[in-house]
Order: structure tokens, then sequence, then C-alpha cells
């Protein structure tokens, strides 16, 4: 174990957090006024990436968060994610693993699961590579680097690693192919995202949830219907499959429907700060209730910073990154 690897693990279990932290990414979207974050948190999908152990990640939202994933996908049937305090402590007895069997991917793959799952993304980095040069068609290893990779907005590389990892691999599950087309849409590619997304199954759930964020992310989203439909009807505990199909629906001119879907993506993740915009937006712009529209924002505020359709001008800047909704007079 290096100097630094042992530092980092020492900083961890002091609770001094890690230095590789990564800001969250948030893909924005380019639509009509006051409806640019309807492809703000689109979850991101978060099956894709996390396929093999817990989840990949769109206001459309991708699936991005926790141990495993790559942006929107993740659903409900995925294994639940390691806790930090969790790896921390296992990360001695693998490393030990580790050099018993050091010609094994999946010892170096679980050290960079578990040093992803303490929020050490540089040593992450470092081992799920060692795990795929040891093993060119390790699957797990290429999903989870592919998610670290995304939610650190080092897109290019995440299209290089995956593309490789294709040509080695064409028989690849889907859910490859997904955390390609995501990576690819973040680099503006979208005809090559959508020509690879081609490619799935037609009841792939990776693939499924991440067209509905590519079509709800480019220039036509009212054809998002089907697939954000689809998506939805696959899995519909996940949070993200109901944001991103109230969004759709939204601009498919149903905003009834609309609300409600949002409201249950709250009910599974009462934190996804997507819906929570999109709940702003659609009581503001749509119902005509301010009031409503200011609490949302004041609940979004507390979970996030960005604010793509400044619904500060429209609520008053006095709603603060505390959360605090001023009563109106």
């Amino acid at each position: 174990m290096t100097g630094a690897l042992r530092e980092t693990e020492r900083a961890l279990r002091n609770g001094n957090g890690s230095e590789f932290s990564d800001p969250k990414q948030e893909q924005l979207g380019t639509t009509a006024p006051f409806m640019t974050n309807l492809l703000h948190d689109f979850a991101r999908p978060a099956r894709v990436a996390c396929w093999a152990f817990t989840g990949l990640l769109l206001a459309a939202t991708a699936g991005c968060g926790g141990l495993g994933f790559v942006p929107g996908l993740g659903g409900s049937d995925e294994p639940k994610p390691i806790e930090p305090e969790e790896a921390i402590d296992q990360l001695t007895a693998t490393r030990a693993q580790l050099s018993l069997a050091s010609h094994e991917p999946y010892w170096s793959f679980r050290m960079g699961e578990l040093y992803a799952a303490a929020d050490s993304t540089a040593h992450a980095m470092q081992y799920l590579g060692k795990a795929l040069a040891l093993d060119p068609s390790h699957a797990p290893a290429a999903t989870l680097l592919s998610k670290l990779y995304y939610n650190s907005g080092m897109y290019a590389q995440g299209v290089d690693m995956l593309d490789g990892f294709l040509a080695r691999n064409p028989q690849a599950p889907d859910e490859i192919r997904a955390a390609l087309a995501l990576h690819l849409d973040a680099v503006g590619e979208i005809a090559r995202a959508e020509a690879v997304l081609a490619q799935c199954a037609r009841d792939s759930e990776a693939a499924n949830e991440a067209r509905a964020y590519v079509i709800l992310r480019g220039q036509n989203p009212k054809s998002a219907l089907a697939s954000a439909k689809q998506a939805l009807d696959a899995d519909d505990g996940s949070a993200v499959n109901h944001n991103n199909y109230g969004i759709a629906l939204l601009h498919a001119g149903r905003p009834v429907e609309a609300r409600e879907h949002f409201k249950n993506a709250l009910s599974i993740d009462d934190k996804l700060a997507g819906a929570l915009y999109n709940m702003a937006i659609v009581e503001a712009f749509y119902f005509f209730d301010d009031a409503a529209g200011r609490e949302w924002f004041a609940k979004y505020k507390k979970v996030a910073s960005d604010d793509p359709d400044d619904l500060a001008a429209r609520f008053g800047t006095k709603v603060s990154a505390s959360g605090n909704a001023p009563k109106q007079p």
C-alpha cells in the first residue's frame, strides 16, 4: 500500500473526508424559457453503469449517485449501495486478499468499488483500471469506471474507454451501450448516441431510460413520451423514471398528469433535485400558484443550488440555500 493511499484511508477513518470528492455534475438541456430544467434533472439513467452491482446515472434525470451507477439508471431491483463507513472497514481485508491473488481482476475491482464508496475517486479509478488491464472483458469494472468518469465530467475519457470495451467485447450487455450513449450525449455527439441506443434490445431497461433522457435533452423532446413511458413501465419504482415521464407529459401538454408523476418521484426519493425543481415550475407556470411554487423551490434549494431557469427572480431572492420560503403578504 502506498503512502498516499494510507494517508487517504487514514483521513477517511478520521472523518476528514476525501480530497478526491467530486462536485455534483448536472446536465442541462436547452429549451423554451422556464422549461430548461425539464431536462435539468432528468435524473440520469441509473442502471447504466451499475447493472452489475448497484445502479448507474437526468431536471431530466440520468442515474449517477451512490456506488456503482452511471447517471438516471438505477432500478428498484439494484443491490443496496455500500455505505462509506462499511467500505472503509473492508479496505484492509480486501487489500490482504489482493496481495494474495493479485492476478485475479475481482480484487482490484473490489478495491475500486470500495474506494468509490468512500469518495476517493482517484484511487477508485486507479484500481478499476488495473482490473480492466487484467481482464479487458470485466464488465462491472467498466460500468463503475464509466460512472466515475461521468460524475467527474470526464466524458471524453468515458467515450474512449467504453468504445474500446465494446470493440473487444461486442456481446457486452446493453447497459454498457446505454452508458456510452450518455457519455456521447454529454460531449454533444447526439446522432451517435442515438445510433448506439438503436443497437440495444427493444426491451432493454437501461437503453430505454437512456433513450428517454437523450430525447428529452435533444431538439424534439415531445417525441420522448413513448420511450419515457416504456422505461417507467419496466421499472415504476424508479424516481428517475417518474420524473422523466413527468417531463415528457409536460412537453405533451398534460400538466396535471405531469405533476402527479413528479409527486410520485418525490414519494420514492424526496431529495431528487430535478423533481423538486420541476414541481416549482409546474405549480408556478402551469397552475399559476406562486405560493406552492415558492415552497417547492425552497425545498429544492435545500438539496441543490443550480437555477437554470432563474426561478429566484420569480420567487424572490429570500428563498435561500437554507431552503426557507418566507411568507408572502
